[in-house]
């Protein structure tokens, strides 16, 4: 449902409520006992036991339907308040001055009473249950080919195998994976004093000890800091948060999510002795959103906790060990305070600046920014507490977002100007004298005889971030710091090398307000291929002379290049540190085109396309295609390379992304202004169009004929997750015959019933980014395109797999399974509607990448039968 941490609460379970407060689902007390047992009935009868076992096709689940239920949008009634107990419910943010719909409107929820926050009621995970079930009679013939197709990932991904190595202090860091093992393994190894790279990876580094869980050393020295496999030895389910070094480089501050709900427990750990503690809230395990940063003295961590909707919303210090480095018992640490963010539409992120200088609160919400800092390396002697240092950047204004980097004395702003500029500009400010926006000033480029502003916050050029490195001037003639910005242009992503000096700017024309910090050599990065992605890679050292970038392409392996900071222009200065090895693969075979389709309102759709070269020379117009979107967030998809799509690819599939509007790929405009709100139906109509021009079905036009009728409807399949999963329930119920089958995985779908109820995770963060369906503003649009209120009575509907996760926070379980039954109800389909939950998984599937990949093999080897391929 949403990028933004969120996790899910636990309150009492909810089938239909007598007090009317959270108005979930509304009926009359005299059925409830009626409706339960009669959807007990149902339940029972389509059990597996209960099927005919001389019927030769398993008959799905039928849940009861409840057509009486519903969920009030708009203000409620007076009843609905009746538990004094709690708040009313939260109905719109605090700044807005749309009025709430009055009298309010049913919503249909006839499956309401899947909603379980608890997890645990019988009822529903049986019925969960029974669907796996179903799902796995109706694809058991297909075992083998998941097996063929999960054998062909494994090797294609090198399953020993590390990550680069990087610098920082006295160590180079890097985590390791070993054949048959689950998770990571986090090392570090000596670094020498001067280094600049790695040194030779031992011969042997790939051979096992007798320890199973061991490997050869990677680097001299090794040492492990943190071995997941062990630790996950005897969980379902493991993913980890932050793992976070002592300055002092003798502890590890992690935190873990053991189940999926993006609740993470906090860990110290003594690096050398392996002594771990799990720290504590009182009686209870401390538990957060999973950041953590330490202070500069490595005797205290900052951390954030979550609120009853699972919103980061409270900032603490604690402090671990005392002024002698002990550990201080778990009975006697202190949690100070440091921030509490009250309005349910912000939440909170830290993070320590890449100069290690500061810490940054970020509060945010979808389109104001509030940052805070504290020096962490101000004097111990000034007597305010921690939290009286915090300083505010600039208060939160309406549609003010910014971000602050460390620069030099200076921050450096990205800012949108108040909502004035379509991207994200480029300015600065001296750090202390931050606190008026008016302050900040524009970084020009000095390079031309004429000073001129570096990112305007035009439409042609966005800034995504910026990371500054500041290595030694050992010859007094290097610039005051090196800055690495990320952004794109022209659409796709692009970096920059600046180079920063500090000085008063001549302006002839007086039309500049310039910056003292200025650029005074800029340099955009290139590559060979025309498209592509990149993105700064994993550095840890500030005082480094380069920049490790991370490269790929649709048909190129990932690597990591080394680049010169003083000389990016030079390609032979470059220093590629690692390639991703796929074995068998051969680049030549494969071929990718990037071309526009043009979408109803004339607008041109950024298209992307990879393939197996011999597949296109059989166009007959019934080639397979696999069409992926996304289209929410101001997210790119980007033309990366996946070596899980090559057993498509080889099949003869054509792999088609689009990049449609509500993405980030042409710029924040691509999303602020066309794609959210009341634009976000150009999401899907540019997908739907998008597979018209694939299937010839289009009249629009595109850049070139590229991909035009390559496919039919029979022989296109169509997928998206989360809120790309709500593109594609829009989509195929927009142009039902359009697809032959469609995956939606962890998909937002019930969208009116789930932002109406403000005490389901993300909601009031999430009115400013879809609207707020109880307002008249939204209303009626959004509910003319939620997925879950349009499903076409008596249409055929493409075959769908349709997956969810038990302990999902931020797009619960109860949303997919809602809408495998409504489509089931509703509509026909050639082929099977299934419904996969994971019992013990959250919104990103499966931590084991093992079982992760097992998962994608089972959905592929779906969907190439559903395309008729196998």
């Amino acid at each position: 449902m949403g990028l933004i941490i969120g996790l899910s609460h636990t309150t009492v379970m909810i089938f239909f409520f007598s007090t009317l407060r959270r108005a979930e689902c509304f009926t009359t007390s005299s059925k409830f006992k009626s409706s339960l047992q009669h959807r007990n009935n149902f339940l029972l009868a389509s059990s597996p036991s209960a099927v005919d076992e001389e019927k030769s096709r398993p008959t799905p689940p039928i849940p009861f339907r409840d057509e009486n239920a519903f969920v009030l949008a708009g203000e409620l009634p007076d009843e609905a308040d009746q538990d004094d107990a709690s708040p009313p419910p939260i109905r719109q943010s605090k700044l807005s001055k749309n009025p709430l719909l009055s009298p309010p409107r049913r919503l249909p929820n006839p499956y309401g009473w899947m909603r379980d926050d608890s997890r645990t009621n019988t009822t529903v995970l049986n019925h969960l249950r029974e669907e796996n079930e179903y799902t796995k009679q109706m694809s058991q013939h297909l075992d083998g080919l998941t097996e063929e197709l999960y054998e062909e990932f494994l090797a294609a991904i090198e399953e020993t195998d590390y990550t680069t190595p990087a610098a920082y202090a006295g160590y180079w860091y890097y985590s390791r994976f070993v054949e048959g093992l689950s998770y990571p393994i986090y090392c570090r190894a000596p670094r020498k004093e001067g280094d600049l790279y790695h040194p030779p990876i031992n011969e042997g580094w790939n051979e096992k000890c007798d320890n199973p869980f061991d490997m050869q050393p990677l680097l001299k020295g090794e040492e492990v800091y943190l071995h997941l496999p062990e630790m996950a030895s005897t969980k379902t389910y493991l993913a980890s948060g932050a793992i976070r070094i002592s300055p002092d480089d003798k502890h590890v501050a992690y935190s873990l999510d053991e189940v999926g709900g993006e609740t993470c427990q906090l860990y110290i750990k003594h690096i050398e002795s392996g002594k771990e503690r799990v720290l504590y809230d009182g009686d209870e395990l401390l538990e957060g959103d999973g950041s953590i940063v330490w202070d500069n003295e490595g005797k205290s961590i900052f951390f954030c906790t979550l609120d009853a909707t699972h919103r980061p919303y409270r900032l603490y210090r604690r402090q671990i060990f005392d002024n002698e480095g002990k550990y201080i018992d778990d009975k006697m640490q202190h949690d100070e305070l440091i921030f509490e963010e009250e309005d349910g539409s912000f939440s909170l992120r830290i993070m320590k600046t890449f100069d290690r200088r500061h810490l940054v609160l970020t509060c945010s919400a979808k389109e104001s920014t509030e940052l805070h800092y504290i020096d962490l390396e101000r004097s111990k002697d000034i007597e305010e507490s921690v939290a009286e240092q915090l300083v505010c950047i600039s208060k939160r204004l309406d549609k003010l977002c910014y971000r602050a980097t460390s620069c030099a004395g200076y921050w450096l702003i990205q800012t949108n100007n108040m909502g004035n500029t379509p991207n994200l500009s480029l300015k600065a400010c001296r750090v202390g004298e931050e606190e008026d926006p008016s302050s900040w000033l524009d970084v020009v480029n000095t390079e031309n005889e004429t000073p001129e502003v570096m990112f305007t916050g035009g439409d042609g050029r966005s800034l995504d971030g910026v990371t500054i490195f500041s290595p030694p001037d050992e010859n007094n003639d290097a610039p005051l710091a090196y800055g690495v910005v990320s952004g794109r242009e022209e659409g796709i992503p692009r970096i920059w090398i600046l180079e920063f000096a500090e000085g008063e700017i001549i302006d002839a024309t007086m039309s500049l307000k310039a910056s003292p910090l200025h650029v005074t050599k800029s340099c955009r990065l290139e590559f060979d291929e025309s498209a592509y992605d990149c993105g700064i890679g994993g550095n840890r050292d500030n005082t480094l002379p380069h920049v490790v970038v991370s490269y790929d392409s649709l048909v190129t392996p990932p690597s990591h290049i080394a680049i010169p900071l003083s000389n990016p222009e030079d390609f032979e200065a470059r220093r590629v540190l690692k390639e991703k090895q796929v074995e068998g693969y051969d680049k030549e075979l494969f071929g990718c085109e990037r071309f526009t389709v043009k979408s109803r309102d004339g607008t041109e759709i950024p298209v992307s396309m990879v393939f197996q070269r011999d597949s296109l020379k059989k166009n007959n117009g019934n080639i397979p295609v696999h069409l992926y979107g996304y289209g929410s967030y101001g997210a790119s998809i980007e033309a990366s390379f996946r070596s899980t799509r090559l057993p498509l690819l080889k099949r003869g599939v054509v792999y088609v992304l689009a990049h449609v509007r509500g993405g980030g790929e042409n710029g924040r405009p691509w999303y602020e202004e066309q794609g959210k709100y009341l634009g976000k139906k150009n999401t899907f109509n540019d997908f739907v169009d998008i597979a018209r021009w694939l299937t010839d079905e289009s009249e629009l036009g595109a850049s070139d004929d590229i991909g035009r009728g390559i496919t039919n409807p029979s022989k296109l399949s169509c997928e998206g997750r989360s809120a790309g999963g709500l593109l594609i329930g829009a989509s195929i119920n927009q142009a039902p015959d359009l697809f032959r089958a469609a995956l939606l995985g962890v998909p937002f779908v019930d969208l009116m019933c789930t932002m109406v109820d403000s005490t389901i995770p993300l909601t009031c963060i999430e009115w400013q980014e879809w609207g707020n369906p109880n307002e008249e503003e939204y209303h009626d649009y959004m509910m003319s395109y939620c997925p879950m209120q349009n499903v076409q009575e008596g249409k055929t509907y493409p075959s769908c797999l349709i997956t969810g996760g038990l302990h999902d926070p931020r797009v619960a379980y109860w949303e997919p399974a809602k809408f495998a039954a409504t489509l089931r109800h509703k509509s026909t389909s050639p082929g099977p509607i299934l419904l996969k939950t994971d019992l013990d998984a959250g919104h990103f599937a499966a931590s084991d990448r093992y079982k992760y990949l097992k998962e994608q093999a089972f959905e592929f080897a779906y969907l190439l039968e559903q395309l008729g391929v196998v």
